[in-house]
């Protein structure tokens, strides 16, 4: 680990992080952390994608160990968030094997099952946009429940399985169903009302 991932790792330990999902990754204590030479608040999606993913599926890890992991993964020093391809071999190490797709209906199928997911898209058009990574679930009425889908917005968003992803998806990471134990317990994570920061 180097100077830069050490330093980032010390000052983030030191934050406070509420128990939970995190939602809206500029808001609340998660926002001052680093990720290399930028700060969570504007690159640290996929970090946030691979905690939330991790907590949703039964085995949490803390915020600050996932970004020092994943500080071997940052592009452009971080400015430009961590390498989506890198994703699974993140989850993989904290313990949850994903497979990478690319397919619309095996997404849906798996979050029909009960899968975790993580969803890499364009925000806009394609390779003219940014990218943005999200974790997603099926909750116990059926829809998609989607984690930090926006920097300023602090709830969980919920989709119709049958429309989602709406947006332009790159690929998406499917969980292991062996780690599962049915739908996870989404409500009992305050997805509907969680606001980073605020318990």
């Amino acid at each position: 680990m180097g100077f830069v991932s050490k330093r980032n790792f010390r000052h983030n330990e030191k934050i406070p992080l509420p128990a939970g999902l995190i939602n809206g990754q500029s808001l609340g204590a998660v926002s001052g952390m680093k990720y290399g030479f930028s700060t969570v608040s504007y690159s640290g999606c996929e970090c946030i994608a691979v905690y939330n993913a991790l907590l949703l599926a039964g085995i949490p890890q803390p915020f600050p160990a996932i970004v020092r992991y994943m500080e071997r993964f940052r592009v452009m020093a971080g400015f430009w968030g961590a390498n989506f391809l890198s994703l699974g071999a993140c989850l993989r190490h904290f313990g949850l094997p994903a497979k990478r797709v690319r397919s619309r209906l095996r997404l849906r199928e798996a979050l029909m099952q009960g899968s975790v997911c993580l969803v890499v898209y364009w925000t806009g058009r394609r390779f003219r946009s940014a990218v943005h990574t999200v974790c997603v679930c099926r909750d116990h009425t059926g829809e998609v429940c989607v984690c930090n889908m926006y920097n300023n917005c602090g709830t969980v968003l919920h989709e119709p399985v049958e429309s989602f992803p709406r947006k332009k998806l790159i690929f998406a990471y499917i969980a292991s169903p062996l780690q599962q134990s049915g739908t996870p317990d989404v409500a009992g994570r305050d997805v509907d009302a969680q606001r980073d920061g605020k318990p």
